[in-house]
């Protein structure tokens, strides 16, 4: 299992750099925009949508998508407010309500709300900062996802949410934690990005994007349980679906893009 997640990994971040240096902006749009609806995909699926609702809801969702980045109006402050309601309330009261089941509607509420702001902070950071700071703030998941998993399976003895990710412990988080501020103290001395202008500012990056991220490996852990799968999908070996693979992702871009623009 391991050595399948090794190399889907390497496969991934190639052609993640492919996409982010070497496509037209058109191009890198559309494939960031894909990834999401395989992701969307994937959780109708989950849902025993038909193929008449998954069609509807992708359509919806591609449409509000269209008009936000094609309209002459700055949506900042309406992306940044859904982000952090999002992530700072809706979905950490899903983690502590536990519901046992989600309906169509709030699962096509949910994919809206989880999927789009991320897309456009994808988007916004790529045209504003350029493809080497967006890869700077995705690898903060990827470092976060490799310290918790070592730091899991060497010291883990405490369990961090038992009811909804059993594998996953207090130890392995701040592991993550660790690694990640290890990780933009080094970024910062060699790169110093705008928006790590401190070290006090490190310290926030790392802590509050980090957290968001194991709330988004929860909040997909918690949709998976309720719908009885074990992973989003097949696509990716060792990984499962692309949904199991962007999950904190999707938290972590959306919050990063909140604050960057000066949020917090």
């Amino acid at each position: 299992m391991l050595i399948h997640r090794f190399f889907t990994s390497v496969v991934l971040f190639i052609a993640t750099i492919i996409v982010l240096f070497y496509v037209p902006l058109s191009s890198f749009v559309i494939s960031a925009w894909l990834i999401c609806l395989l992701g969307i995909y994937e959780l109708t699926k989950m849902y025993k949508f038909n193929l008449l609702d998954t069609a509807g809801l992708i359509l919806i969702l591609s449409l509000i998508v269209w008009l936000l980045y094609t309209n002459k109006y700055d949506p900042t402050k309406i992306i940044s407010l859904v982000a952090l309601l999002t992530w700072c309330f809706i979905v950490p009261y899903i983690l502590v309500k536990q519901p046992q089941q989600f309906n169509k509607y709030i699962i096509c509420f949910l994919a809206l709300i989880v999927f789009v702001p991320a897309f456009y902070a994808i988007i916004s950071i790529y045209q504003i900062l350029g493809p080497w700071d967006l890869i700077f703030i995705m690898a903060i998941a990827w470092v976060s996802d490799i310290g918790a998993y070592f730091g899991g399976r060497k010291f883990g003895k405490h369990k961090l949410a038992v009811t909804i990710s059993p594998n996953k412990s207090i130890e392995g988080a701040v592991s993550g934690l660790v690694c990640v501020i290890i990780y933009l103290l080094i970024l910062k001395q060699f790169r110093s990005p705008i928006y790590l202008y401190s070290y006090v500012m490190v310290l926030k990056f790392a802590l509050i994007l980090t957290s968001v991220g194991i709330i988004g490996d929860l909040f997909e852990s918690w949709l998976k349980r309720v719908a009885k799968v074990k992973d989003s999908g097949k696509l990716l070996p060792g990984h499962g679906g692309v949904f199991d693979r962007i999950d904190s992702l999707l938290a972590i871009i959306a919050i990063a893009y909140v604050f960057i623009w000066g949020i917090f």
